[in-house]
C-alpha cells in the first residue's frame, strides 16, 4: 500500500523538497576547503610583484649568470679534470652566495668565505702536520714503497688513491686519527664561536667548518704528506667568486649608495601610505575599531613592515662611508638622511597610538567611582577624568561626542595633513631622481623636481604656521563656544591627541624634505666619491650585519639594545657589586676571578651550543678513521651527513625542530627539481654537456628566482634546497666523467643518498639536541624581560630629560635638547627588540605540550601590549618636545606625572615585571595592581600650588583652547595609557609567575578603604585639618574609639 504524499502545508513537506540538496555545513565546509587550496597554489605576492619590477628582473640575471658558468666549467674534460672531483662547489658557491647585494657589501662577503676556507685549509694543514709527527717513520716508508709512485701531491687524489688504501696494510697509527680529532674539536669550537657570537663572520664560519671537516675525513688515510687534498674546493669556488665579481661589476652594478636610497623611496612609500590612511581614521563607522578589526590590524600591520624596511636600511647604514660609488651624493651625504628618516618612522608609530582610542569604549576605572566630576581643569587627573570616564548621555545632548566631533578634527587637519604627504611624496621624487642619476643612467630633469620640493616646503612650513595659529579654533568648531570644564571635554582632548600628532609628524617631515633640498642644491653633478676614511672601512668589515642571511643559518641574533653616551656616562657612575665577594686585589685573585667568569659563561645557552657542536662533529666524524667503516664513509660521501648535522644545529630546541621540518621539506623539492633538471638534460645517459647546459639554464632560473626573493621564514628551507640541487648534478656529472672511489650514483642513486645522508644528519643533531634540550620558550621569557627592561629605560630617558632642564635653559628651544635624537634611538631599538622576540616566540611553538600547554597566547598579549607601549611613548617623547617652556613648568608643578612616589611606582611596577618574568618567581599581591589609584592619592595627598600659569592653578577657556595645551594635553593622556598598558603587564605577569599571597590582606584592604572613604577631612589650602572623624569605631557598643 503506498503512502499518501505531504502536501506543502504538511510538516514534513520541506525536507521533501531540500532532500537531494546538500546541507549549509558542506557547502560551507567545500567552500572553505576550495579557497584554502587556492589560497595556497596561487603567486604570492612576493612572486608577482618581483617578476614584474625590472630591478629584481636584473638582480635574478645577475645571479644567475655565474651560476650557470659555474656549471660550464665543469663540463669540458680537461677543465673537470683540472678543477677535480670537488668542482661542484663553485656551483655549491653560486647558492650559498650569490651576487646579490652591492658591490662592496658581497666583496666582504667574497673576502670572508674565502678566508673560512683558507683558516679551515690551515687548521686541518696543522692536523696533518701533528699526525705525521706522532706516526712511525719505518711505517711510512713501507707503505711508500707499496704505493703508486705518481700519487704524491696530486691534485685529484681519488684518481689516483687505489681502493688498496683501505686495507691494513695502508691503514695508519692510532696516534696520528688522535691528533686529527684534536685539531677538528679545536677547529670546530673555534667556528662554533665566532657563529655564536659574530653574526657578521657567518659566511667565515660555515665555509671554514666545510673544509676542515673534508680535510679532517680524508687526511687521515695518507700515510704522507699531502696539504692539497683541498686544492679542488680552493679552485672551484674562486673560481665562481671571479665570476661572480664580475658579474656585480659589470651586469647591473650597484653601489651600497643606491641601495639605500631606494631603500629609503620605499619608506617613503609606506610612510605616505599610513599618512593617507588617516582619512579613515577620521572617518569611523561603528565597529571600525574594534578589536581584531580591519582598519586597526591593517595599520599595525602596515607598522610593522615599515619596521622591517628600517631594519634593512639601519644595516646598511655602516657600509655608506666605507665605498667608492658615482653619482650626485657621496657616501657622507646619503648618511645625513639616516637621522631625518629615523625621525620620521619613530613619530609614525603615534598614529597606533591614537587608533586606539577609536576601540569601542571600555568601562571607565574604579577609581573614578569616588572621585567627583571635575568643575575645574587644575590638573592632569581632571582632565584624565573627562577622557577616560566620560558623561555619555550629556555628550549625546550637546552633540560633541566622538563621531560627531571627528569630522571636525578631519577638517581642521585636512591641508595640513596634504601637506604632509605632498612632502613626503616630493621627497621621495627627488631621491628617485638622485639614485637613478648615475655614471651610465640618467634621470628625468631636475629642475622641475627642485621646484616641487621648495614649493612642498614652504606649503607644509606655512601650513603648520597656520595650524599653530588656527588650527585649535577649527578643531573646537563642535563645542560652539569656548570649552568650559563643567562640560564634556573627552572629543576636544582626542581631537588633541591627533592634530598634536599630525604636528609632530607635518614637523620632521619638514625637517626632511629640508635636508633633502639641501644637500640636492649642494650637489649639482655626478663624480666618482672616495670612501671617508681607513677607519670607516674597518668599522664596516667587522660591524656590518645581513640578517636575513643569518636566520637563513639559524642564527639567533643577538639581545642588543642601544647605547647612546648619556648611558656611557651612566654606567661609569652606576655600581655593580658582587654580593659575594669584593673586588679582586691582586693577581692569583684577578685569575680566579676570570676562572669564575668562564666558569659562569659555561653554562650559559652559547657554551652548550659550542659544546654540541663540537661533540657531534667529533661523534659524526669518527667513522671516518674507524677500520671498518671508512671505505664506507668515503664511498657514500658520508661527510655531507656531518655538515647537514652541523648546519642545522642550533640553539634552541624550538628553532631546531622548525628547521627540521623547512630543511626536509626543501631537500625533497630540491630533490625534485634535481632529477627534472639531469633527466631532461640526460635522458639515461652519463650526461650529455649540451644537454644538461641547457636544461640547467632554463630550469635554473625559477630555482634561482626563489632563492633570491622568498620570504625570510622560509629562507632554511630554500638554501638547503638549492644546495640539493647543485650536489646531485655535480655528483652525478662527475661520478659520470671522472673514475672515483666514493661512488655517489648517477641520478636517482645521488638523489637517494642525499636523501638519507640529509636525515642522519638530522637524526644526529635531534639527539645531541635532547642532551639537554634548551628550550626556546625560557628565552621568550627572558626577551620579554629584557625588552620590557629596556621599555623601562624609555620612560625613564624621558623622565630625566623632563625634570633635569636647568632654569638657564628656559629661553632655549626644547626640541634643541639632545636627548631628542638619544630618545629616537632608543624607541627602535626597542621596536626592533620586540619584533625579533615575536619571531623566536612563533619558533618556540613548534616545542610542543610536552611538559604541559605554553600559554602562547599570554605571550602575544604579552606583545601586543609592548607595542602599544611603544606607541604610547612616542607620543608623550613629541609632546615633550613640542611643549613650550612656561607649559613643560606648569606639567611640571601641576600634575603628578613627575611626582618623585608617582615616578617611583611607574619605575617598581617596570622592575617588579621585569625581575618577575626573568627569574620565573611570582610577584607578591601587595603590589600595587593599578597606578591609577597612587596617581588619585598623590593627587589627593600632594597638592601643590603654583602661580608658573597665568598666576594661578586653573587652566580655562582659553588656556584650554591653546596650542601648548594641546601638547600637554596628549602628554598627560599618553601616561594614562602607559600606565593602563603597565597594569595589563603586570596583570599577564601575575597570570604566567603567579603571585605570593598575603593572608587576609585583601580584606584589610578593601575594609581600610572603605573606613578611609567614610572620613569627612577637608583640607584647606594651608594643609590645616578643618574636621576630622576617628579612625576606629567600636561596631559593638557603637562607641568611638581612639586612633
Amino acid at each position: 500500500m503506498s503512502k499518501p504524499e505531504l502536501s506543502s502545508s504538511q510538516p514534513g513537506a520541506s525536507n521533501n523538497t531540500t532532500a537531494g540538496k546538500p546541507s549549509t555545513s558542506v557547502v560551507s565546509r567545500a567552500s572553505n576547503l576550495v579557497h584554502n587550496v587556492w589560497d595556497f597554489i596561487r603567486p604570492q605576492p612576493w612572486v608577482i610583484n618581483n617578476i614584474r619590477q625590472k630591478k629584481s628582473q636584473k638582480l635574478l640575471f645577475r645571479s644567475w649568470l655565474p651560476g650557470w658558468g659555474a656549471l660550464i666549467l665543469m663540463l669540458p674534460g680537461n677543465s673537470l679534470r683540472t678543477i677535480g672531483t670537488l668542482g661542484y662547489f663553485g656551483m655549491l658557491f653560486s647558492v650559498f652566495i650569490p651576487p646579490m647585494f652591492p658591490v662592496q657589501i658581497y666583496l666582504v662577503i667574497v673576502v670572508q668565505s674565502l678566508l673560512g676556507l683558507l683558516v679551515g685549509w690551515g687548521i686541518g694543514s696543522a692536523a696533518m702536520k701533528a699526525a705525521l709527527a706522532v706516526r712511525s717513520q719505518v711505517l711510512i716508508e713501507a707503505t711508500l714503497q707499496k704505493a703508486p709512485n705518481n700519487f704524491q701531491g696530486s691534485v685529484n687524489p681519488d684518481q689516483v688513491y687505489k681502493a688498496e688504501v683501505f686495507k691494513v696494510t695502508f691503514w695508519m697509527l692510532g696516534q696520528s686519527s688522535v691528533m686529527f680529532g684534536v685539531f677538528m674539536g679545536f677547529g670546530a669550537m673555534i667556528f662554533a664561536l665566532i657563529r655564536a657570537k659574530s653574526a657578521p663572520f657567518l659566511f667565515f664560519s660555515i665555509f671554514g667548518t666545510i673544509v676542515l671537516d673534508i680535510f679532517c675525513s680524508i687526511g687521515p688515510l695518507y700515510p704522507f704528506p699531502n696539504y692539497k687534498i683541498v686544492n679542488s674546493i680552493l679552485i672551484s669556488s674562486s673560481s665562481y667568486c671571479a665570476m661572480a665579481l664580475v658579474c656585480c661589476f659589470v651586469f647591473f652594478p650597484e653601489t651600497v649608495n643606491h641601495a639605500y636610497l631606494g631603500l629609503i623611496s620605499t619608506v617613503l612609500g609606506k610612510v605616505e601610505a599610513m599618512l593617507s590612511s588617516q582619512e579613515g581614521l577620521l572617518s569611523p563607522k561603528p565597529g571600525d575599531f574594534a578589536p581584531g578589526c580591519p582598519k586597526l590590524k591593517a595599520l599595525t600591520g602596515a607598522r610593522v613592515i615599515l619596521m622591517t624596511m628600517y631594519q634593512n636600511l639601519a644595516g646598511l647604514t655602516v657600509h655608506l662611508q666605507s665605498e667608492f660609488s658615482i653619482g650626485r651624493w657621496s657616501g657622507d651625504d646619503v648618511f645625513g638622511l639616516a637621522d631625518p628618516v629615523l625621525a620620521v618612522v619613530a613619530r609614525i608609530n603615534g598614529l597606533l597610538s591614537f587608533a586606539k582610542h577609536l576601540r569601542d569604549l571600555p568601562s571607565p576605572p574604579e577609581a573614578f567611582a569616588d572621585m567627583p566630576a571635575p568643575g575645574t581643569v587644575s590638573s592632569d587627573t581632571h582632565l584624565l577624568h573627562h577622557v577616560f570616564n566620560p558623561d555619555i548621555t550629556r555628550e549625546s545632548i550637546l552633540k560633541v561626542t566622538l563621531i560627531e566631533a571627528l569630522p571636525h578634527v578631519r577638517n581642521a587637519t585636512a591641508e595640513l595633513r596634504a601637506a604632509t604627504i605632498e612632502g613626503v611624496a616630493a621627497t621621495r621624487a627627488m631621491i628617485d631622481a638622485i639614485n637613478n642619476d648615475r655614471l651610465f643612467s640618467r634621470s628625468g630633469p631636475i629642475a622641475p623636481l627642485e621646484e616641487r620640493l621648495d614649493a612642498a616646503s614652504d606649503k607644509l612650513r606655512a601650513t603648520l604656521k597656520s595650524f599653530k595659529e588656527q588650527g585649535t579654533d577649527a578643531i573646537l568648531g563642535a563645542y560652539a563656544h569656548k570649552p568650559r570644564a563643567d562640560i564634556p571635554l573627552r572629543s576636544l582632548y582626542i581631537g588633541y591627541v591627533f592634530s598634536s600628532t599630525a604636528v609632530i609628524i607635518g614637523e620632521v617631515v619638514l625637517s626632511f624634505v629640508q635636508t633633502v633640498a639641501e644637500t640636492t642644491a649642494r650637489r649639482r653633478r655626478v663624480r666618482l666619491w672616495a670612501p671617508s676614511s681607513l677607519r670607516h672601512v674597518v668599522h664596516a668589515l667587522l660591524k656590518g650585519r645581513r640578517k636575513n642571511e643569518e636566520q637563513a643559518f639559524g642564527e639567533e641574533e643577538s639581545n642588543e639594545t642601544y647605547v647612546d653616551e648619556d648611558d656611557v656616562q651612566e654606567m661609569e657612575y652606576r655600581e655593580y657589586l658582587d654580593p659575594d665577594s669584593h673586588p679582586p686585589t691582586n693577581i692569583f685573585q684577578k685569575f680566579m676571578n676570570l676562572l669564575h667568569h668562564f666558569l659562569q659563561w659555561v653554562k650559559t645557552a652559547e657554551a652548550i651550543f659550542v659544546f654540541r657542536y663540537v661533540l657531534i662533529t667529533i661523534l659524526l666524524w669518527l667513522p671516518s678513521v674507524v677500520k671498518n667503516s671508512a671505505h664506507f664513509f668515503y664511498v657514500n660521501k658520508g661527510i655531507w651527513a656531518l655538515i647537514m648535522a652541523q648546519t642545522i644545529l642550533t640553539v634552541y630546541a624550538g628553532d631546531q625542530l622548525y628547521n627540521y621540518l623547512i630543511r626536509i621539506v626543501g631537500t625533497f623539492l630540491g630533490l625534485i627539481t634535481a632529477l627534472v633538471i639531469w633527466y631532461i638534460g640526460n635522458g639515461s645517459g652519463n650526461g650529455s654537456p649540451y644537454g644538461l647546459a641547457a636544461s640547467y639554464a632554463v630550469l635554473s632560473l625559477p630555482v634561482m628566482f626563489i632563492r633570491l626573493f622568498a620570504p625570510p621564514k622560509y629562507l632554511q628551507g630554500v638554501i638547503l634546497g638549492c644546495i640539493t640541487v647543485t650536489l646531485i648534478i655535480g655528483f652525478s656529472w662527475i661520478d659520470g666523467h671522472l673514475p672515483v672511489i666514493s661512488d655517489p650514483g648517477i641520478g636517482w642513486n645521488a638523489a637517494w643518498r642525499r636523501w638519507t645522508l640529509v636525515m642522519i644528519g638530522c637524526g644526529a643533531s635531534f639527539i645531541i639536541m635532547m642532551l639537554p634540550p634548551k628550550s626556546g620558550r625560557k628565552a621568550v621569557r627572558l626577551r620579554a624581560a629584557a625588552s620590557i627592561d629596556a621599555l623601562s629605560h624609555v620612560y625613564t630617558s624621558l623622565i630625566s630629560a623632563w625634570i633635569t632642564e636647568s632654569d638657564e635653559g628656559k629661553g632655549a628651544s626644547f626640541a634643541s635638547s639632545s636627548w631628542v635624537k638619544a630618545f629616537r634611538d632608543r624607541l627602535i631599538a626597542v621596536t626592533l627588540q620586540i619584533q625579533t622576540g615575536k619571531q623566536q616566540m612563533m619558533l618556540a611553538s613548534w616545542e610542543g605540550g610536552i611538559r604541559g600547554r605554553w600559554p602562547q597566547e599570554e605571550y602575544v598579549k604579552l606583545t601586543e601590549v609592548q607595542e602599544d607601549m611603544i606607541g604610547v611613548l612616542a607620543q608623550l617623547g613629541g609632546a615633550l618636545w613640542k611643549l613650550d617652556t612656561k607649559w613643560r613648568l606648569s606639567l611640571l608643578h601641576h600634575t603628578k606625572v613627575v611626582d618623585p612616589n608617582f615616578i617611583s611606582d611607574i619605575v617598581s611596577v617596570f622592575s617588579s615585571v621585569s625581575q618577575s618574568l626573568r627569574t620565573g618567581e611570582p610577584m607578591h599581591t601587595v603590589l600595587p595592581q593599578t597606578l591609577l589609584d597612587r596617581l588619585l592619592l598623590h593627587h589627593q595627598t600632594g597638592v601643590i600650588a603654583t602661580g608658573e600659569l597665568d598666576g594661578h592653578r586653573e587652566i580655562g577657556p582659553d588656556e584650554i583652547q591653546s596650542l601648548d595645551h594641546m601638547f600637554y594635553t596628549s602628554a598627560v593622556i599618553a601616561v594614562y595609557q602607559l600606565m593602563q598598558c603597565l597594569d595589563e603587564l603586570q596583570a599577564i605577569t601575575r597570570r604566567l609567575c603567579g603571585e605570593v599571597p598575603l593572608r587576609g590582606f585583601e580584606k584589610w584592604k578593601f575594609l581600610h578603604k572603605s573606613r578611609r572613604g567614610t572620613r569627612q577631612n577637608t583640607l584647606s589650602r594651608t594643609g590645616t585639618i578643618v574636621e576630622r572623624e576617628p579612625l576606629i569605631t567600636n561596631e559593638k557598643s557603637g562607641e568611638e574609639g581612639e586612633a
